[in-house]
């Protein structure tokens, strides 16, 4: 391991000349029903850096992208093979729980995915795994009213 220093003067430890990596796949083979969508994949995404998944549709991109926070888990049939580490931890190991690491691991996908629930539902998942408190139908009505999909 080396240190360097980024473009704003910090302190990073680098691998085989590259920076820290936070996320990394490795072997990655992902199917479907037994179809491969993905098959063996080596990934290093660096700590604090933007990187963008670039190719034609269907080649893959969104099912890596799924294995990141293991939204894969939801997809009946879905089956990964590799190993996939966030801040050096095996995010597949049995002592990992999901809940926690979609917490640390977001996802923006380009088209709406919801969960298989109600749109109620959907927006109220996060608030309740976040533990929230309040009033869950005014939280809901609000939001769908801030998205524009509500009435006033």
């Amino acid at each position: 391991m080396t240190r360097l220093r980024d473009s704003q003067g910090q302190e990073k430890l680098a691998m085989d000349g590259q920076m820290e990596a936070v996320l990394q796949a490795e072997q990655v083979s992902v199917s479907y029903s037994g179809n491969t969508a993905v098959k063996n994949v080596y990934l290093n995404i660096p700590r604090n850096r933007v990187v963008a998944f670039i190719g034609p549709s269907g080649c893959g991109k969104s099912t890596i992208l799924r294995c990141f926070n293991r939204m894969n888990d939801l997809v009946a049939g879905a089956k990964m093979d590799g190993r996939i580490t966030f801040n050096n931890v095996d995010i597949y190991d049995s002592s990992v729980d999901p809940v926690d690491l979609r917490r640390q691991v977001g996802m923006v996908f380009q088209k709406p995915n919801p969960f298989p629930k109600s749109i109620y539902e959907n927006i109220a998942f996060g608030a309740r795994i976040n533990g929230y408190q309040g009033d869950m139908d005014e939280l809901v009505e609000r939001s769908l009213q801030q998205a524009a999909f509500g009435t006033k």
